[in-house]
């Protein structure tokens, strides 16, 4: 299983590193667009949807979300703030669990949650694509690998530490397999990484390593919350469409919140 998880996880990347890359801006948000339906549909499904005329739906409305923002700019910086103010709830909801589990029974709310969460993940990736660097190059592009790169390092660092030295539970009533141990070591990996931007990007290291600092605890709101989410449906996994991941929210769950906090900051 390690195995099919490693080479399904080096294939997305070089799909994903080529199409950030490599394709123009508005390519690339058409591509990330696609991705999004397919974990809009595995959001519906995690909030109660059963009937083929709400996933449609609900594919409609985030696409119609998605859409204004490409029209309209101007609204891409309160976009970002409302995407990361909806994941400081996430983290009360989180923190608060099993006592916040009649919210997210709401169906309603849970899936006005979801267009926040994933329209805000796919704007946070435009606006980074978007932004040019010092001296007019696209640093945005890179800026996007190397946010992919730091939580796949957390996620990777977490799953190892955990695995050899996980003995403290992080949060046995949300996820009982995930401890502070793993937590701290995927913070490790990620902390490094920062480390190695500031002279990727030439910028300060302090600066790098808070945000370092942020995208781990966002990673950790993400992951818990999708596996909330899980918990309230009684699932394993949110989806089989990847092999060794599961769904695509098992596989983005992370990169979610990320994405706009990252994108906030650095911009």
């Amino acid at each position: 299983m390690l195995r099919v998880r490693v080479a399904t996880g080096a294939i997305l990347a070089v799909v994903v590193v080529a199409v950030v890359v490599l394709l123009p801006l508005a390519w690339m948000a058409a591509f990330f667009h696609l991705v999004l339906l397919v974990a809009a549909y595995e959001w519906a499904k995690l909030c109660g949807v059963e009937t083929r005329l709400g996933f449609v739906a609900y594919a409609a409305v985030l696409s119609a979300a998605v859409a204004l923002f490409w029209l309209f700019p101007a609204a891409w910086m309160p976009g970002l703030l409302v995407a990361v103010v909806f994941w400081l709830v996430a983290t009360g909801v989180v923190v608060s669990y099993p006592t916040s589990a009649p919210l997210l029974r709401a169906t309603p709310v849970a899936l006005a949650g979801g267009v926040v969460a994933l329209g805000g993940a796919w704007l946070a990736l435009v606006v980074l694509k978007a932004a040019t660097g010092s001296h007019g190059d696209s640093a945005g592009a890179w800026h996007i690998v190397w946010l992919l790169a730091a939580v796949a390092l957390a996620d990777t660092g977490a799953y190892f530490t955990g695995h050899q030295f996980g003995r403290r539970k992080l949060a046995p009533r949300v996820s009982p397999g995930k401890t502070v141990e793993g937590a701290l070591g995927g913070a490790a990996a990620v902390l490094a990484w920062s480390a190695c931007a500031a002279v990727l990007f030439d910028g300060p290291v302090v600066g790098w390593l808070l945000l370092g600092v942020a995208i781990v605890a966002a990673a950790v709101v993400g992951d818990l919350f999708e596996s909330a989410l899980k918990r309230m449906r009684g699932v394993k996994d949110s989806g089989g469409i990847l092999p060794g991941h599961g769904g695509i929210l098992d596989r983005i769950d992370s990169v979610l919140p990320t994405a706009p906090v990252f994108a906030l900051l650095i911009t």
